[in-house]
């Protein structure tokens, strides 16, 4: 027996036969069935274009801010005095400002301002138009149930009427005509409709449509399509509004609206706190004002009670200056009193003796200088006289008289002079008693004036601090700023952003084409079945020797296993298999090899299949030995004419001593084709099989031919295939394409890797050659060189013809 030749294969080329499949498999969809995708591509770009034509435009607005911070800044007084105030200012931080802006507050206030929710359409093509500012009529509504929403059309028609359409409850379309001004009762609304400065005659007779929601769901409509982004940096104050909408202007209005309804609603927040902090330095101003006057009232009652002009200290301070002008006042008469009693003492001693006076008395009284005076004249006169003309002279009697005279008006007006000094001095010393008394009650009176002169300081300082915020806080409520800076208003293309119709038809056809092809190949895929060589990689790794064609249906009807028509595809195809069967192994120095061909059940084309080949063989010039080795079911005898004749039963049972006495020639088949039959009837073929009379049968008729084929039954029905296949130099394994399931060919894999069948390779019958598997093959090199696909099919019509 000649040795089987080693398996080479490798994990890589496999995975990358695996890959090539599925490569191959979407090539060969687009070859073949390349119409069908091209309309499904056409229809899904189709039904993209009709799609995308429903679709209503939306266009896209960009407007930018620059959000100043709540807590810094001009726009913060308020905010800052009612901290310094120890007041709770409840302000937002910078980044929730953001998030405030997309509120729903804001929003429905934009939407109610800008009576949003009723929008004006316009049927065009597939669409409806956003008329927004071109809208030829507007509706004003007396009364409609806002929480449901409504749609109408209104045309208009000849003197100044329009025509109204709505649906009813049971959804029958209800007209009713109406005049411009004059309201109308609908079973939903009374409404009054007014045409606006775009009405002219193009829309006569065209229908506008009106849609009327809810403020809160418009609201929510237009959110939807707003996102608010920091487009430079998480922690910058600037601010980038987007807003997609379907009309430019309406997009436009509701951005720049919406940011001056949020620099209102900061104003006014603003000046909400601004005033919470009037109010309270008021009540506050108030209660200091009543606490600082019952503070001074007590102030001024003990001043009054303790006799203090201002306040202590100037009291003590003018006390003082008092006291000091009285002791200099006092000290100065009693130098006026001695200087009056040393010149009385003057004019004492004058009247003994005498004597000029001194007129320099120090005294201030100028009469009694004056008297000195005079005197000293006298005396002065006297003494001139009476050196003379003596002291009796009666001129110096006169001079006398006079001097004594004039010393006593002198003295008693000194007398009197230094009585009032006295008289002045005493009360002086009074006065000065009194004032000392008087210092000593006000340095008392300040110790209890000190705790109501601190509180009155602290108070006057609460109260004087209370009016510079009471300022400041009027300041800031007049220069109170909005939160938000307009950088950019809103801006942008006033092309639509939605639907992009190309990409649109683009994405249909793609996604028709793809579907298409995913739907062939899901096909594909999904067949379990092996209907071709390129099936097999990935369940098993031995390889295919050919693929047979489909009969045609003249080879159908002919009644012989063997081709006659050497010409035709499936011919030229069994001489492939006989071509490679032949490079299998190595021809050896005598006799040939022994070929068994088997299946995995009935059905698939095996004894076909064995004929054909042995034909192929014989017809190459080989001397070839066909065994019907199926005992059971003896198919190849019966179809041979050799039903019941000798054959193998008869060798393996010693009923035939030649073996060549049992050989036949079989009708139809070429020269150099032998047949040994099945032989009769035998009721336990496996113990027949068994014995080594097989064996050596075999060998036998190995060196007598150049090839010897056995028609097995299905291989792992029977038991005599296993036994068969154990004493083969090569296993042909026949699949009858779409038949078999590809789990099944791991087993078979198994058979080959344990050696139970030797040199197995498969043949796939009933190919058909015309699908897409093989299309890019171009089976053209002519019916002696390929498989004969279109060239060989072509050259047997001509040859039939």
């Amino acid at each position: 027996m000649v040795e089987p030749l080693p398996a080479v294969a490798s994990s890589s080329s496999e995975e990358q036969e695996e890959t090539s499949f599925s490569l191959d498999i979407i090539l060969t969809v687009l070859r073949r069935y390349w119409y069908a995708v091209i309309i499904t591509a056409l229809l899904g770009a189709c039904t993209a274009y009709y799609l995308a034509g429903r679709q209503n435009y939306v266009y896209q607005k960009t407007a930018s801010v620059m959000m100043r911070d709540s807590k810094a800044g001009k726009g913060a007084s308020s905010e800052r005095i009612m901290t310094e105030l120890g007041i709770d200012s409840g302000s937002a931080n910078l980044a929730n400002e953001s998030y405030v802006l997309k509120s729903t507050a804001l929003m429905k206030k934009v939407v109610e301002d800008l009576d949003l929710h009723i929008s004006y359409g316009v049927r065009k093509d597939f669409r409806e138009l956003d008329l927004y500012r071109d809208t030829p009529l507007l509706v004003v509504f007396q009364a409609i149930d806002k929480s449901r929403p409504y749609s109408f059309g209104i045309t208009p028609r000849e003197d100044e009427q329009f025509t109204l359409t709505y649906s009813s409850t049971d959804d029958t379309p209800t007209e009713v005509t109406g005049s411009y001004g004059q309201p109308l009762v609908l079973p939903f609304a009374t409404l009054t409709v007014h045409p606006t400065s775009r009405m002219n005659d193009s829309w006569k007779d065209r229908e506008v449509l009106v849609h009327y929601t809810s403020p809160l769901a418009t609201t929510h409509s237009l959110l939807a399509g707003l996102t608010v982004t920091r487009p430079d940096a998480k922690d910058s104050s600037l601010l980038e509004m987007t807003l997609t909408a379907g009309n430019p202007d309406k997009a436009t209005d509701v951005l720049n609206h919406l940011i001056e309804v949020y620099n209102q609603l900061s104003k006014d927040e603003k000046s909400q706190s601004s005033r919470k902090v009037e109010s309270f330095i008021d009540k506050s101003l108030k209660e200091v004002k009543a606490s600082l006057e019952a503070v001074d009232q007590k102030i001024t009652d003990s001043k009054i009670k303790g006799d203090i002009v201002r306040d202590t200290e100037t009291t003590m301070t003018a006390d003082f200056t008092t006291s000091q002008a009285l002791e200099k006042e006092i000290f100065d008469l009693e130098t006026q009193i001695k200087l009056a009693s040393n010149l009385a003492s003057s004019l004492k001693e004058t009247g003994m003796k005498d004597a000029l006076i001194s007129v320099d008395t120090g005294l201030a009284d100028s009469s009694i200088a004056s008297q000195v005076t005079l005197y000293n004249e006298a005396y002065l006169e006297y003494q001139k006289i009476a050196g003379s003309a003596g002291r009796r002279n009666p001129i110096a009697v006169g001079l006398r008289d006079k001097m004594n005279s004039t010393r006593a008006a002198a003295g008693k007006a000194l007398t009197n002079y230094r009585n009032n000094l006295e008289i002045k001095h005493r009360e002086l010393q009074k006065k000065q008693a009194s004032l000392s008394d008087r210092l000593a009650a006000t340095a008392a009176k300040e110790h209890e004036l000190m705790p109501l002169m601190w509180e009155h300081k602290v108070k006057e300082e609460i109260y004087l601090m209370l009016l510079s915020k009471q300022l400041e806080n009027a300041l800031a409520l007049a220069a109170a700023e909005p939160s938000a800076r307009v950088l950019e208003t809103a801006h942008g293309s006033d092309l639509p952003i939605s639907p992009k119709t190309m990409q649109f038809v683009a994405a249909g056809g793609l996604g028709g084409a793809a579907l298409c092809i995913f739907a062939f190949v899901g096909v594909s895929m999904l067949n379990n079945k092996v209907r071709n060589k390129h099936d097999l990689p990935g369940v098993s790794n031995l390889p295919v020797l050919a693929e047979l064609p489909v009969l045609s249906k003249k080879e159908s009807k002919h009644p012989s296993l063997f081709i006659q028509d050497d010409h035709s595809v499936i011919a030229e195809c069994f001489h492939i298999l006989r071509n490679n069967v032949d490079s299998l192994l190595p021809r050896p120095e005598q006799g040939g090899y022994i070929m068994m061909v088997t299946s995995t059940m009935a059905g698939e084309g095996k004894t076909m299949t064995s004929c054909n080949l042995a034909s192929a063989f014989a017809k190459a010039g080989k001397k070839v030995l066909l065994i019907d080795g199926d005992l059971r079911k003896t198919s190849l005898s019966n179809k041979l004419g050799g039903k019941g004749r000798k054959g193998l039963t008869s060798i393996l049972r010693k009923q035939v001593e030649d073996p060549a006495s049992v050989i036949h020639t079989a009708e139809n088949a070429p020269d150099g084709l032998f047949v040994l039959y099945a032989g009769p009837y035998v009721p336990n073929p496996v113990t027949l099989l068994s014995t080594p009379l097989l064996g050596k049968l075999l060998k036998y008729l190995q060196k007598q031919y150049d090839a010897v084929i056995i028609d097995c039954p299905p291989y792992g029905i029977l038991a005599d295939t296993a036994i068969i296949g154990a004493l083969a130099d090569i296993s042909l394994y026949v699949v009858r394409s779409g038949m078999i399931d590809k789990r099944y060919f791991t087993q078979v894999q198994q058979l080959a890797d344990k050696g139970k069948l030797h040199n197995l390779s498969y043949v796939i019958n009933e190919v058909d050659f015309k699908s897409a598997s093989y299309n890019h093959y171009g089976y053209g090199y002519g019916y002696q060189y390929g498989y004969g696909c279109k060239e060989s099919e072509d050259a047997e019509k001509a040859h039939e013809s």
